[in-house]
């Protein structure tokens, strides 16, 4: 392990008297591929009545960043400087296509798991109460597909519960060199669109997750892929062109943003600005003004 993982691990280790805590999603799925450890996910799986995540907060040199009550969620910066995002174990349900899940805390860490995107990320690790970590808990088969670089949504219905997971697809696979499991992830994509999920799902919800892959290292490829694989054209029909490259001096989200529709004609960028509730300042940059 990494030395700011393992200094996250003996911090959180005082709580694993109290309750199960698991390092869970990309942190297990990074320490298996050998990869630096960008953020880390903690489940603790109990009633709650140990206060975690909660009192991570009061821990020497951790910095509470935001709570999200709904979701039993928490997000802190650790005195390693590490991200670290705690929560409730939970199951979740979706009461339409698109819509923001219903969730139910009081889960087992399996049913945890269940939730998740990717196979990859279906994983956890147990903490023990000396900061070490136990087996993999892997009940969809992610180890195999974390060796095999491959990116396997854990059901059919996954693109329909959730459109955003393909752009997180995509983010991935310019990251970590992994490649989608096709004709599974074609076929869900199928499903979401007669799901109808693509015109429920809000605007803001589609220029987030737009951003995530615009702030990527490699984006102008990850735009290409999504233009390639019919994501953009469930977000507005038309929207497939590739984006044009810009220089690393004009390298901001707004000249991002232009880039990746500069092919579209101005009728079509106005569209994709109203669908993704473009502020007028983000218009100007993205050469869509009204």
């Amino acid at each position: 392990m990494t030395g700011p993982l393992e200094a996250v691990l003996r911090d959180v280790a005082g709580f694993a008297a109290e309750a199960r805590i698991f390092l869970v999603g990309g942190a297990v799925r990074d320490l298996l591929a050998g990869r630096a450890i960008r953020d880390v996910d903690l489940v603790v799986a109990s009633d709650g009545t140990s206060g975690f995540p909660a009192r991570l907060g009061a821990l020497p040199g951790w910095r509470p960043l935001a709570a999200h009550g709904r979701f039993g969620t928490a997000t802190f910066s650790s005195p390693a400087g590490l991200r670290v995002d705690a929560a409730l174990a939970r199951k979740e349900s979706y009461p339409s296509p698109g819509a923001l899940p219903v969730v139910e805390a009081g889960a087992s860490v399996e049913e945890d798991l269940a939730r998740r995107d990717f196979t990859v990320h279906a994983m956890a690790m147990e903490v023990d109460p000396r900061g070490g970590l136990g087996p993999v808990i892997d009940p969809f088969g992610g180890q195999a597909d974390v060796a095999g670089r491959r990116l396997r949504l854990l059901h059919s219905r996954s693109l329909g519960d959730d459109p955003t997971r393909a752009f997180r697809a995509v983010r991935y696979e310019c990251r970590l060199g992994f490649r989608v499991m096709e004709p599974s992830f074609s076929d869900a994509l199928a499903l979401s669109r007669e799901s109808g999920a693509w015109a429920l799902i809000s605007g803001d919800r589609l220029r987030n997750s737009m951003e995530e892959v615009l702030a990527e290292d490699g984006w102008g490829e990850a735009v290409a892929r999504l233009g390639s694989m019919g994501v953009l054209a469930l977000v507005v029909n038309g929207w497939e062109a590739p984006p044009r490259s810009v220089s690393p001096a004009d390298a901001g989200l707004g000249s991002r943003w232009k880039a990746a529709i500069a092919a579209l004609p101005p009728g079509l960028k106005k569209e994709v600005a109203t669908r993704l509730n473009f502020s007028r300042k983000l218009r100007r940059e993205a050469g869509a003004a009204a």
